[in-house]
């Protein structure tokens, strides 16, 4: 499926960057030591804009590992290609653990093949999973399509006419809604942003048919408010706090299952053993943290954590897959 999308909608956002920094909270903290790393303020790279689920989840995280570590994490918006400038910006900095990006499965491995990039997953270092998280299809609270057979039924019916938009054009989603096409037939408009937050924005004001996006908080509070109405989760199974919407799997598309996207902490390759573990165990001490989880989502972080081994089979498994994916 190494194709171009033929009717990918050119609404890329332009790249943003914007930086916030988080201050310190206390001279003295857990997983601090008196000597040694962190020696200064730690840099934060979110390859997404603000305002979606890649942000809302560091920025959750950055608080907690500032305390912990006893310095200022400096969260950096550095948004652009599907999460693409984020990682160059990362792969590119010193490796001594004090530049660290919140990544995802579909930038760190599946953007570099269908663009032909120069990076891979071998130029970063794995330190811990921060959660897995499905993707939702909605629509908006005025659309005609209630159920998820009447959209499908439509996007038959008018190849092309239905637009979806995503976070990205190489994302995840963007490639599973291709397979949809490619395997099943349904031919749908695909709209990249440059992250969830312009998706949103595009399916609220009328400007897309509907969108595939992570399944964050805030994409369910807008679900319960009726903002949204979710259609299916790419989940296997239903989620709890969406009893009533369908997964793929249940519609018929059981191969489309790989729009689950896994957020985690990484450095760039190279980085030290001990920055890699005292990396490593802060993140394991907040994703215990009753706030941080709460505004994460306590339903996508893993009961038991991920560590640096867990997260490079994640990825190496994610780029087998995509390999022979891409060649079809």
């Amino acid at each position: 499926m190494n194709k171009k999308f033929t009717r990918t909608a050119r609404m890329l956002a332009g790249v943003g960057v914007m930086s916030v920094a988080v201050v310190a909270c206390g001279s003295t903290a857990g997983t601090r030591s008196a000597e040694g790393y962190p020696t200064e303020n730690i840099r934060f790279i979110i390859p997404y804009s603000a305002g979606g689920p890649t942000d809302v989840t560091a920025r959750a995280l950055a608080p907690c590992l500032s305390k912990e570590l006893g310095r200022s994490v400096v969260a950096e918006n550095v948004a652009g290609g599907s999460g693409a400038l984020g990682m160059q910006k990362l792969i590119g900095s010193k490796a001594d653990g004090h530049t660290v990006a919140i990544v995802s499965t579909g930038m760190t491995v599946l953007t570099p093949l269908v663009n032909d990039l120069d990076y891979s997953k071998d130029d970063i270092t794995p330190i811990g999973v921060i959660s897995h998280v499905p993707m939702n299809l909605v629509v908006g609270k005025d659309s005609s399509y209630k159920d998820a057979k009447a959209f499908i039924d439509a996007a038959k019916a008018d190849p092309g006419k239905l637009t979806v938009a995503v976070s990205g054009s190489s994302t995840p989603q963007a490639i599973e809604l291709q397979r949809l096409e490619d395997q099943y037939g349904v031919d749908i408009t695909v709209v990249p942003f440059d992250g969830s937050a312009g998706a949103t924005t595009a399916v609220l004001g009328g400007h897309a048919d509907a969108a595939f996006i992570n399944d964050a908080p805030e994409v369910s509070a807008r679900v319960e408010d009726g903002s949204f109405r979710a259609l299916a989760v790419s989940a296997e199974e239903r989620q709890k706090h969406l009893p009533d919407t369908p997964t793929l799997v249940e519609l018929g598309y059981p191969d489309l299952t790989l729009a689950v996207t896994t957020y985690a902490l990484a450095g760039p390759a190279g980085l030290p053993g001990d920055a890699t573990s005292k990396l490593a165990a802060t993140l394991e001490t907040c994703l215990k943290d009753p706030k941080t989880v709460e505004i994460i989502g306590a339903r996508f972080v893993p009961e038991t954590f991920d560590d640096a081994e867990a997260l490079k089979g994640i990825l190496d498994e994610g780029a087998a897959v995509y390999k022979t994916m891409l060649k079809k």
